[in-house]
């Protein structure tokens, strides 16, 4: 890529210039035009923002070959992208037109347009300065002036004064920089630049209150808007001047835009009108009309590429292409104008890839890099009539390496490194889609590169050099002196890096790239860098098991370490070179003897390691246990077999020792070579011989080529554990050297062969399968323990309860036992952690109790854990661990567990109902004064409270005694009379279920009137629990918490209460109650039944039919009231209807503090028994729109809550009773 003008790689962004910020840059050392005021309008390089501002406006884009800025991503979207440049006030604007008298003449910026009338660019083909004269297309020159030197946007930096406060010296300060920034407009003006300028101030607003008034002044005299023209930057945070960058940038950015597309409407206006005509030079060559449209269609697309639309720079450099291909052909080969068009023509074309690759379109930026090969290459085939020459092949390797080094720079998503090509996923490819299409990675560029240069390489040999194209090439006869394999070696190696940086799905690529550099290495005599890469191939080819080419590589990788004197590398590559599966290569391997030659001169004994992993390694070696799982204290048997699969002209491999490993707390076991031992045995059993830290024996350790052998050993595991045969270490000791191979048996794969137990029947050796899943693992459990732990306790634990937990031992082994036994309560959070006391072990100063030896046979054992329950309720956990040893094997511990979930409950759950009752006592005169202090009689109301108490587990709970109190009243005097006997409370249950009544008399105390009282009610519950045989357990007190009962003290209300009751009539008192000092109205209505009329008619017959059997008296008092029930049961009377005597409807009008009686007599209109509806009284209170329910003042009734309906009983006994009453009153 550096072979090409970086003008024509990089990409395009808007310049913008900054001036007055302290930087080295320095474009021009003319200076332009100003006042020559000695002002202060450079910032000085003191200020202490100036590094900040310049870093806050360079922060972004530089333009380079690819910018991220262009993306189409989210990020960059809608954001204003300048590329910036610092420089001094010493500027100079490129040169609009020059003198062809003076090519190399400048002129100043504020040179008029007459001096300037019928000159052109000082690059233009019609100038005889240019380098472009008479007939060239485009310089990078003309590409660099619109890049470096004229910016879209101008920012100078000014500060405004603020030393003194003196106003003249402010207002002739401010004058002096109104007329620089005019005379700085109108320059920019005239080249169509926009020009922005930044006020800075060493003072704040609040520091200098003038400060508006004066920007003001500076923009209204300047013509400079407040928007984008003058900005103005009080002193500000790091962060601030960030923002402010940003938004100068925004507010400029549209202009710069508009600077772009009035050039590019300008070169569409002047395509087509070319100067040729003007060329003062006679009989010189010229641009044709065809070049012209060439020119200023490539100032189209660099005009487009700088508005960022993309769209259009991909299809106006494509008509650029097109027009330059048919072009070429007239240009001669061999000219510079050839090399300089084939130029513009690489560079368009990498202008139209990268500006796809922007748009996220990788196949169709491979397509138009297919294309441009193809079209160089006809080009080449018809003007050269052959592309078979090293030049052509040399310009292609540098394209795809042009190509590789883009898209290295290129991000994942465009094109991502973990496949092998970046496709769009948006494009739907067909089944004839031409794979060449689809974008590779950057590796597979450096490849095809590479390969080019070596095809570049075999044709130079017959290249003549005689019409061969020289573009980006060397003549014939420095070509084949040119070091061409450090030029692939480099192009590989780039490949390969670019492989390696992938995820390892390319790991064949890999090997075969680090092959070709190994070889080219090999072939110089670099064995350094030749085993570098030697090792890089072995182990991609060596994992994926190509063994053919892994010994051709061995075989070359053991002349390179040959040749560099690698102990290291010899005594591994000759090691794996025994393998039987590296042959034919291996036929000429050497012993272990031979391993190192003498020439290397070891001064000392050296020891090498190897890993097996990393080798094709002729030794197989196989780990089994018998048996998968084995109880603790058991005999455990395993069997370690190994194979020797080296060449047959190594007659024997012998192992000085092995080490095996085992992963938990098994020792190593160590295997000493023995050569006074049978060396043919195929099955031997190991003696073990335990020692401090390890396993020892012996056994004949030299193999035969193909030789099998099987150990097998045996011990006593002692632990519960999971053990695994983890490693093997070989040692091979020789005379110069030892050897240690290192075998992970944790990494060989379990097959049919290592799945086997081997077994020796005289002189035969059998095997069969294991169905062990991996045989080397062996699981040592615990042994099955023979005891049966239960707890007696029955329901759930209380809160504040000191519990006797008792746990059951029986024993169910057929031998004594000596048992120890652990505890542990834990919540089921595992926050707290409770103290546990044993009881009867008092010595016990831990969880841990040692209840001795339990007899085999011998009755259970229980012991009891005292444990005292949290105040709160919650999830407990009783974990006891009971540990055991037999005593024939006092060693091995044997654990049963045994839990207990126990949640921590309330023992009881109380529900209370309040009702209100009839005070038996009369309400006090409202018109006598009992207290001079109090305005209002004390009038004393009764109150029924009924408590219900209930249990989860009421049957193991026995309740002992109850304590109940009154406190905290307010509003009220409180007396507690009890319902009955104290100790009635325990035998008052139903279904399981503790209730008990009591009333409370409630008299008002408060001078003033309130309208509620309230009243604490305490209830303490004293209880024991039943356990096992026992009576009771400890007393557990239990406090309820406090009930808030309030008492309405002022609202109205009506009771009913019953003075008589049979099946004849039914006596009702009413009482309409007013507590408070307002008179009170009331509306009275008794509810009669409306089918009262209708049960009428058969009340009057039933009675008939008695008074005529009474009348006839022919049968007694027995027979005849027989005869009323069996009539009443066959007219199916279900609800008893009544007429009444009283007040069907009536006003009350019930005094302060006073109570009103309405009696009522019920006639029954039909004989029934049991609860029945009486008729409803509705009292409405007519002032406060509000109707008050009937209240029942006793026992005798019940109401129905939801429809507010009174039942009274009526019972046959009472009617009987009424009857005498009555006949008695008669």
């Amino acid at each position: 890529m550096d072979l090409y003008p970086i003008e024509y790689m990089c990409h395009n962004l808007p310049l913008m210039t900054i001036s007055g910020l302290v930087s080295p840059r320095q474009l021009s050392a003319n200076r332009i035009n100003t006042s020559g005021a000695d002002i202060p309008v450079v910032v000085d390089e003191a200020f202490p923002y100036a590094s900040e501002l310049l870093h806050a406006f360079s922060d972004g884009s530089d333009g380079s070959i690819w910018d991220t800025s262009a993306e189409r991503s989210e990020k960059y979207r809608q954001q204003p992208i300048f590329r910036v440049v610092a420089v001094k006030r010493e500027y100079q604007f490129p040169l609009k037109k020059a003198s062809p008298l003076s090519p190399r003449s400048t002129i100043s910026v504020s040179s008029t347009s007459s001096k300037t009338a019928g000159l052109h660019s000082p690059l233009s083909p019609l100038s005889p300065e240019s380098p472009l004269y008479p007939d060239g297309f485009i310089t990078q020159f003309w590409l660099r002036k619109y890049r470096e030197q004229l910016p879209s946007v101008f920012v100078g930096f000014y500060e405004i004064y603020t030393q003194t406060e003196d106003v003249q010296i402010k207002i002739a300060k401010d004058s002096e920089l109104i007329k620089e920034l005019s005379d700085q407009k109108k320059l920019f003006y005239d080249r169509g630049v926009k020009f922005s300028v930044v006020i800075v101030s060493r003072k704040t607003i609040l520091q200098s209150i003038d400060l508006n008034d004066r920007i003001a002044y500076l923009r209204k005299n300047t013509g400079l808007d407040a928007r984008s023209g003058l900005f103005f930057l009080p002193p500000s945070s790091v962060v601030e001047i960030n923002v402010f960058a940003k938004e100068v940038k925004a507010a400029t950015y549209s202009a710069a835009i508009d600077f772009y597309n009035n050039l590019l409407k300008h070169a569409r206006r002047k395509k087509g009108h070319n100067g040729t005509s003007l060329v003062s030079v006679p009989g010189a060559p010229v641009l044709s009309s065809q070049g012209w449209n060439v020119r200023y269609e490539f100032k189209q697309a660099v005009f487009a590429e700088y508005r960022q639309d993309i769209e259009l720079a991909i299809k106006l450099y494509g008509v650029v292409y097109e027009s330059l291909l048919g072009l070429i052909e007239s240009i001669s080969p061999l000219s510079t104008r050839w090399n300089e068009t084939r130029t513009l023509l690489d560079s368009i074309a990498f202008k139209i890839l990268k500006c796809n690759l922007y748009l996220n379109q990788p196949i169709v930026a491979q397509k138009v890099f297919n294309v441009h090969l193809q079209s160089v290459a006809s080009l080449i085939e018809k003007i050269f009539s052959t592309t078979e020459v090293y030049s052509f092949y040399n310009w292609k390797a540098l394209q795809y390496q042009i190509l590789a080094q883009l898209l290295e720079m290129v991000p994942e998503f465009v094109s991502p490194r973990s496949l092998p090509f970046a496709s769009n996923p948006t494009v739907v490819i067909e089944p004839d889609f031409p794979s060449e299409n689809l974008l590779h990675h950057a590796g597979f560029q450096y490849l095809e590169a590479a390969r080019m240069t070596i095809q570049r390489r075999a044709l130079c040999k017959f290249s003549s050099g005689e019409s061969v194209d020289l573009y980006m090439s060397i003549p014939a006869d420095q070509e084949r002196d040119f070091n061409h394999a450090a030029l692939i070696v480099n192009l590989l190696e780039s490949a390969y890096s670019r492989f390696d940086a992938g995820d390892g799905i390319q790991t064949r690529f890999q090997a075969q790239i680090a092959l070709q550099i190994a070889r080219i290495y090999f072939e110089s005599e670099d064995f350094v860098s030749a085993l570098k890469y030697f090792r890089l191939a072995e182990g991609v080819y060596r994992r994926e098991k190509w063994l053919e080419i892994l010994g051709w590589i061995i075989t070359d990788s053991i002349t390179a370490a040959n040749r560099i004197k690698s102990a290291d590398d010899l005594v591994k590559l000759q090691f794996e070179y025994l393998a039987q599966d590296l042959a034919p290569w291996n036929t000429n391997a050497k012993g272990f003897d031979k391993f190192l030659p003498i020439d290397l001169g070891f001064s000392s004994k050296s020891e090498y390691v190897i890993d097996s992993t990393t080798i094709v390694s002729f030794i197989s070696t196989s780990f089994a246990f018998m048996k998968s799982e084995v109880f603790i204290s058991s005999e455990v048997r395993a069997q370690l077999t190994m194979q020797s699969r080296h060449i047959p002209s190594v007659p024997e491999i012998q192992i000085s020792h092995m080490v095996l490993f085992f992963t938990g707390s098994l020792k190593q076991l160590v295997i000493e070579h023995e050569p006074s031992i049978e060396p043919s045995s195929r099955f031997r059993f190991l003696e073990l011989t335990e020692e401090d830290e390890r396993f020892t024996s012996k056994a004949n350790l030299s193999f035969l080529s193909d030789q099998i052998k099987t150990f097998e050993f045996s011990f006593t595991v002692r632990r519960i554990e999971h053990i695994e045969a983890s490693k093997l270490i070989l040692v091979f000791t020789e005379r110069d050297f030892d050897l240690k191979l290192m075998v992970d048996l944790t990494n060989i794969e379990t097959n049919d062969w290592i799945a086997q137990w081997f077994t020796k029947d005289e002189s035969l050796v059998t095997s069969q399968k294991l169905s062990n899943i991996i045989p080397r693992r062996l699981s040592v459990k615990p042994k099955a323990p023979h005891l049966n732990v239960f707890s007696a306790l029955k329901g759930p634990a209380y809160v504040n309860e000191t519990l006797l937990i008792p746990i059951t031992i029986q024993s169910e082994e057929s031998e004594d036992i000596k048992v120890l036994v652990t505890s542990k309560v834990l919540n089921i959070e595992g926050q707290l952690e409770f103290k546990v006391e044993w009881v009867g072990f008092e010595s016990a100063d831990n969880d841990t109790i040692d209840i001795g030896i339990i007899k085999a046979g011998s009755d259970p054992v229980t012991v009891k854990l005292s444990l005292m329950m949290p105040s709160e309720t919650c999830d407990l956990v009783v974990d006891t661990i009971i540990t055991y040893q037999l005593l024939s094997d006092p060693e091995v511990d044997i654990t049963k567990t045994f839990s207990l979930d126990m949640p921590v409950i309330v023992p009881f759950q109380l529900s209370y109902e309040i009702s209100p009752q009839i005070h038996p006592d009369k309400w006090p005169s409202p018109f006598f004064i009992y207290d001079l202090e109090s305005h209002s009689p004390q009038i004393t109301k009764r109150w029924c409270l009924s408590i219900t108490i209930d249990a989860v587990d009421m049957t193991h709970l026995v309740v002992e005694d109850y304590d109940f109190d009154l406190t905290n009243a307010v509003g009220v005097d409180t007396l507690l009379i009890e319902d009955g006997a104290k100790g009635l409370l325990k035998g008052r249950k139903d279904s399981d279920v503790y209730t008990h009544t009591f009333l409370i008399d409630t008299t008002n105390n408060d001078a003033i009137e309130r309208r509620l009282g309230t009243v604490d009610a305490l209830f303490t519950l004293r209880w024991k629990r039943k356990i096992l045989d026992e009576n009771e357990g400890p007393t557990t007190i239990y406090v309820v918490p406090p009930i808030k009962l309030t008492f309405p003290l002022l609202e109205p209300r009506v009771f009913v209460d019953v003075v008589s009751v049979s099946s004849e009539v039914v006596h009702l008192v009413y009482f309409i109650e007013n507590a408070t000092s307002h008179f009170l109205s009331f509306s009275v209505t008794l509810d009669v039944n409306t089918d009262m009329t209708l049960s009428y008619p058969i009340r009057q017959q039933l009675r008939h039919q008695a008074y005529t059997a009474e009348s006839s008296g022919g049968r007694d008092s027995d027979d005849l009231e027989s005869s009323r029930l069996s009539r009443e049961k066959q007219l199916q009377i279900q609800h008893a209807n009544f007429n009444y005597e009283g007040a069907k409807q009536v006003g009350v009008r019930v005094l302060p503090y006073t109570s009103r009686r309405l009696d009522y007599d019920l006639l029954p209109l039909a004989v029934t028994f049991g609860w029945q509806r009486l008729p409803s009284l509705r009292v409405f209170d007519t002032h406060f729109k509000k109707a008050l329910n009937v209240i029942p003042g006793s026992e005798k009734f019940r109401i129905d809550i939801k429809t507010g309906a009174v039942y009274l009983n009526i019972s046959q006994t009472e009617a009987e009773d009424d009857k005498k009453v009555s006949e008695h009153s008669i």
